[in-house]
């Protein structure tokens, strides 16, 4: 699978020539040799992502790079099959989407106004060769699964920052597709669910991590669509 290097503040993920699809701030399609996730540090305010990215890798990076407020010392990963997951957890900054049914918010939940220093960023690899549609169902597939344990063990949907990066082995066996449905999209399943509940027993130590409610940061949404029938 990857080859990895980390330091407190750094996590690159190494793959002679990967391809890479993210949904972080420079997101899209790319071949790359690695993907980073880079912490940032405390009062962080940098819109120059890019830029900032280059400064501290020494070079713009040609594959994908997720920005956190999460110490990479709680990077966590599990394998299984042909895929393997890393994740980093935060939740000060939770994003909240109230259903039918759900209770008001708390006094004193505050809306977001700007990114925070929590994070949910999740990298998950597979061995197998995915064409662009494919890989866009696996980023879907580890968005779900990343969801469904977050709310199982949070109650929150993730933060107003998360971020997941996808890459696949273009030598490998093809996989046509990488939904739930299948080896490569189950396998993910398991593994970003298993990421996420280490990386955050990791980061909060074992202990319950804060509610919405407690959590420093945040945002509720609160718009009411119309709606139609099309």
């Amino acid at each position: 699978m990857f080859e990895y290097d980390r330091t407190d503040d750094r996590l690159t993920l190494f793959r002679p020539d990967t391809r890479w699809l993210s949904n972080g701030f420079d997101g899209g399609y790319r071949d790359a040799d690695a993907a980073h996730n880079l912490t940032v540090p405390e009062g962080f305010d940098r819109t120059d992502l890019g830029a900032y990215a280059a400064e501290r890798l020494g070079e713009r990076p040609s594959g994908p790079t997720l920005l956190t407020g999460v110490s990479q010392r709680h990077a966590r990963g599990a394998r299984c099959g042909p895929v393997e997951a890393v994740a980093t957890v935060g939740l000060s900054n939770p994003a909240v989407l109230p259903v039918e049914g759900d209770a008001e918010p708390a006094a004193g939940e505050t809306m977001a106004d700007g990114w925070r220093p929590g994070t949910v960023n999740v990298f998950v690899g597979t061995t197998r060769a995915l064409d662009d549609g494919a890989m866009a169902g696996l980023l879907a597939t580890a968005v779900e699964a990343k969801t469904a344990t977050l709310l199982a063990a949070a109650d929150v949907p993730g933060t107003t920052s998360d971020a997941v990066v996808v890459g696949s082995a273009p030598e490998g066996s093809p996989s046509a597709f990488a939904g739930s449905a299948t080896e490569v999209g189950d396998s993910a399943r398991a593994c970003v669910r298993d990421a996420v509940l280490a990386s955050l027993d990791a980061r909060y130590d074992g202990e319950r991590p804060p509610t919405p409610e407690e959590a420093r940061y945040g945002l509720r949404t609160t718009r009411e669509p119309s709606g139609f029938e099309p």
